[in-house]
């Protein structure tokens, strides 16, 4: 890839996928014991540091800043070692959580890498690199002492955390039973741990033709950042996946829920004006709104209490039975059934609420203690009240209306 562009892509891409990942910060004030948040965004950050100062031009510039030729190297093999290490630690918390032997395991990975670091540094130090290298450092330096040892060091423990990272994550998906879209993150993980097998194969295999004596420097210069390019994608996508598609999928079924409800809620509010708050709300804040709604609806309920009629949930429950219909869904038609009456009772009672909410507790039919019903049978409720509305909207003194034949699945 002869533009550099892709840098700057890759290093930008990770930023962002920083910047989705760093609202879950805020909570750690109240999570002390729990260092994912800041492990995911510190390889994410990391990761995006290492790319843009492993851009040749950024390199080009580093080394002039420093005086000193190659100085890039060295600190893009630092920062690429330490996101190793930041992510082999993640893996470590995701598996074991924030216990202590999580974090015995964690000190030791990073103590491990952080002797790498060490290492790397020093060789650098003690060998000579003289000509300023941007693009293929690691061929060109494959036979010069010391600089020799610091790149095979680097690609070693890169290929270490690889293989690791990898076995991890494949035996943590086989025993994943969370929410669909951790094990599909988890997937997108994986892929992008073993695209960083091209990476370093391509690299070892350059070094090696230059041992022997060939030239092969296009793995190096070509192929090797096609896969890292492309194992960064995927691994970036990976960690931002369960949060981005939880929250596409968790609007997604809020709005559905949210329009599900609204042949109810509308006729409720018709009902029961009283029943619906006057402060608007956004249209963006869905799950606000859904809240909202689910709320009216409840009050709206409450509202019709003293127009409900046993006598009307009694032949519902026959109708929906001799419908075919049984459990929630028939409880569902008996509560449609029973709302519906009870709004054209209202109706057509004018201001004798007092009277009908005495006249049901002469009766005896538990109406004043009427239970809230959870967010799943309102919408039931809804759906049958849009589909079967006119077929329970009979007077009072003719309860019996029939209902459409046949099993519904609102």
């Amino acid at each position: 890839m002869n533009d550099n562009s892709g840098y700057w892509i890759l290093a930008s891409a990770l930023w962002v996928a920083c910047l989705i990942k760093a609202p879950g910060l805020r909570h750690l004030r109240h999570r002390r014991n729990s260092p994912l948040s800041v492990t995911v965004c510190g390889v994410l950050l990391l990761g995006g540091v290492a790319y843009c100062c492993a851009n040749p031009d950024v390199i080009g510039f580093v080394n002039g800043v420093t005086g000193v030729p190659n100085f890039s190297a060295p600190l893009v093999y630092s920062l690429l070692t330490a996101e190793s290490a930041l992510i082999l630690t993640l893996l470590v918390y995701w598996r074991e959580g924030p216990e202590e032997k999580a974090r015995c395991a964690a000190r030791r990975v990073q103590a491990v890498y952080g002797l790498v670091i060490v290492a790397l540094v020093v060789l650098f130090v003690i060998g000579e690199a003289p000509v300023e290298q941007r693009t293929d450092f690691d061929t060109y330096y494959a036979q010069t002492p010391y600089i020799r040892e610091m790149i095979l060091l680097y690609l070693t423990a890169h290929t270490g955390a690889a293989v690791t990272a990898t076995v991890l994550c494949i035996r943590w998906f086989a025993g994943v039973t969370g929410p669909p879209w951790l094990r599909r993150g988890l997937r997108v993980l994986i892929l992008g741990f073993a695209l960083n097998f091209g990476l370093d194969f391509s690299k070892f295999a350059a070094i090696g033709a230059r041992w022997a004596g060939h030239d092969w420097d296009t793995l190096n210069t070509l192929v090797a950042p096609l896969f890292a390019f492309t194992c960064t994608l995927f691994t970036g996508l990976g960690f931002i996946l369960p949060v981005v598609g939880g929250r596409v999928s968790g609007t997604v079924s809020a709005v559905r829920t949210f329009r599900r409800l609204g042949p109810l809620w509308r006729a409720l509010r018709a009902a029961t004006p009283g029943a619906v708050a006057a402060l608007p709300v956004p249209w963006w804040e869905i799950d606000l709104r859904l809240t909202r709604r689910v709320a009216e609806v409840q009050d709206g309920r409450l509202s019709l209490r003293p127009y409900r009629d046993a006598a009307v949930a009694e032949a519902a429950l026959v109708r929906a039975r001799a419908a075919g219909l049984s459990g929630a869904v028939a409880d569902a038609a008996v509560e449609a059934a029973v709302l519906a009456a009870a709004m054209a009772a209202k109706a057509a009672g004018g201001d004798a609420e007092a009277e009908a909410a005495e006249a049901a507790a002469e009766r005896g039919d538990g109406s004043t203690e009427l239970p809230l019903l959870d967010r799943e049978a309102l919408v039931r409720v809804s759906c049958l009240f849009r589909t079967r509305r006119r077929a329970w909207q009979a007077p009072r003194s003719a309860p019996a209306s029939p209902l459409p034949t046949g099993p519904t699945r609102p």
